[in-house]
């Protein structure tokens, strides 16, 4: 069994600036840079027993702003506002068939979590990025080595 974790802190701020916003100039010093969350955070297990691998993965992002001025409260195309902080939990398998041949199957976002990870002003519109749901795979592998 095996533990892991990266894990990343971080305090984006502007250390001096203004930025327009409609006739007036806005002093945006020591705002949060936008997209820069104070916590990326990404942690899991894995577990081999035998010809058989699995590992759970929980990956958590903290809130972010998508703007230079720090906007809370979202705008009507939904491209200003906060970003909300999410956390998803991923499954992963693999089975040795032997040592040419394996199985491996993943799940991501086992609970379903809607969350959105930006919130874009122009392309491919304004509005936000949709995370995707819960999906999965199942891979086949060969190994072949070249001698």
């Amino acid at each position: 069994m095996s533990l892991f974790s990266s894990t990343s802190f971080m305090d984006g701020r502007y250390t001096t600036g203004n930025l327009k916003t409609g006739n007036s100039n806005v002093n945006i010093e020591d705002n949060k840079i936008e997209s820069v969350p104070n916590i990326i955070s990404r942690n899991g297990i894995s577990v081999h027993y035998w010809k058989l691998s699995l590992s759970g993965l929980y990956s958590y992002t903290a809130t972010s702003f998508a703007d230079a001025l720090n906007t809370l409260t979202p705008t009507a195309t939904g491209a200003i506002g906060l970003v909300p902080s999410y956390g998803i939990f991923d499954l992963n398998s693999t089975i040795r068939i032997n040592s040419k041949f394996e199985i491996k199957a993943s799940l991501n976002n086992v609970f379903n979590k809607q969350y959105f990870t930006k919130r874009p002003l122009f392309y491919p519109s304004p509005g936000i990025w949709a995370s995707d749901g819960r999906n999965g795979s199942i891979s086949f592998v060969v190994v072949y080595q070249i001698k």
